[in-house]
């Protein structure tokens, strides 16, 4: 098979006309009865023009290849790319089933998976990666603590006691000032559980501060929040490979649907760690009510600084909608009491 053309030498811009030969996955070029190349592999076939060879030689034909020739000259694997590019709904449908299930395949086998990746994680990993957050948030967000020593000592004794009648470990409590987050407590991968002054000032009550912290001992216990970090690592890994990098309105609602789903999983978890906190703290002889009530003190907070007089609707409002980290007061409230 023989066609016409022009050719360019590798790394030239000039090009040259000639005549290309074809052989099985080979071609020789010549240019005025002259042979330029002989019997070089074909490298790859674009627009059924462009002719690549692995010597770095380009021939671009007058004619295009026809998809027979097209198969002739490129192995069954390079063929997929054209034969994707014929456009047809069949193939199309086909294609989208085929993408789905790999996607539902791979979340379930995400899903099944990641307890083993959790369990097999080295524990001294994970407290490097909650140190580095904290670290990280101590230089912005986080004050030196106000608190008196007394208060420190105190509360720091009474959660040792906590992990100790639930045969675990306590990590590191600590306190710091905050203008940011107001009151607030939080649970880094492997500890430290952070607590903030306003927190301590607002309950007021040693009890409902044990309260938030069995909570934030669940979370650590529980390896939470590595748990959402691996699985959102993966989810976003796929999103990446299936849609691409680039800035697009699909990379868009990739981003979106990421965090959609993060967002469920972490409500799962804060409602898994409001319910094994109050064996926390039974285990421990210390009310369960202190929760539930410390999350209503803290709920009605939050509505007075939202300036939202009609503390019912506030209740009812703080779903946040889909992209809440939390289940809403009431309904925390609701189970909690249940």
């Amino acid at each position: 098979m023989k066609k016409y053309g022009i050719f360019f030498r590798p790394t030239s811009s000039k090009y040259e006309d000639g005549e290309i030969k074809f052989n099985k996955k080979s071609a020789s070029i010549t240019s005025n009865d002259k042979i330029i190349c002989y019997k070089i592999l074909i490298d790859s076939i674009q627009n059924k023009k462009d002719i690549y060879l692995k010597n770095g030689y380009m021939f671009s034909l007058r004619t295009s290849l026809t998809y027979e020739e097209e198969s002739y000259l490129l192995s069954k694997r390079k063929m997929i790319i054209p034969w994707l590019e014929q456009f047809s709904f069949a193939k199309a449908m086909i294609l989208s089933g085929l993408l789905i299930s790999f996607v539902i395949l791979f979340r379930y086998f995400y899903f099944f998976t990641t307890p083993l990746i959790i369990s097999s994680f080295p524990k001294n990993w994970e407290k490097t990666i909650g140190n580095n957050i904290y670290v990280s948030l101590k230089k912005t967000i986080f004050k030196n603590t106000e608190l008196s020593k007394d208060t420190i000592i105190r509360l720091r004794e009474k959660s040792y006691k906590i992990a100790k009648a639930n045969c675990f470990n306590s990590p590191k409590i600590l306190f710091h000032k905050s203008s940011l987050i107001g009151a607030n407590a939080l649970a880094f991968p492997g500890g430290p559980v952070v607590l903030t002054d306003d927190l301590v000032k607002l309950l007021g009550n040693d009890d409902l501060i044990l309260g938030i912290i069995a909570h934030e001992f669940v979370h650590v216990q529980k390896q939470h929040s590595l748990r959402q970090i691996i699985e959102i690592i993966g989810i976003a890994t796929l999103s990446s490979i299936i849609l691409g990098s680039n800035e697009t309105l699909i990379e868009e609602a990739s981003f979106i649907g990421i965090n959609l789903w993060a967002s469920k999983k972490s409500r799962d978890f804060e409602k898994e760690a409001d319910l094994l906190a109050l064996k926390y703290l039974e285990k421990a002889n210390i009310d369960k009510s202190s929760l539930g009530l410390a999350l209503k003190k803290l709920i009605i907070h939050f509505c007075n600084s939202s300036k939202n007089n009609n503390t019912e609707n506030c209740f009812n409002d703080s779903k946040h909608g889909w992209f809440s980290s939390h289940p809403s007061g009431e309904e925390r409230l609701k189970y909690l009491t249940e």
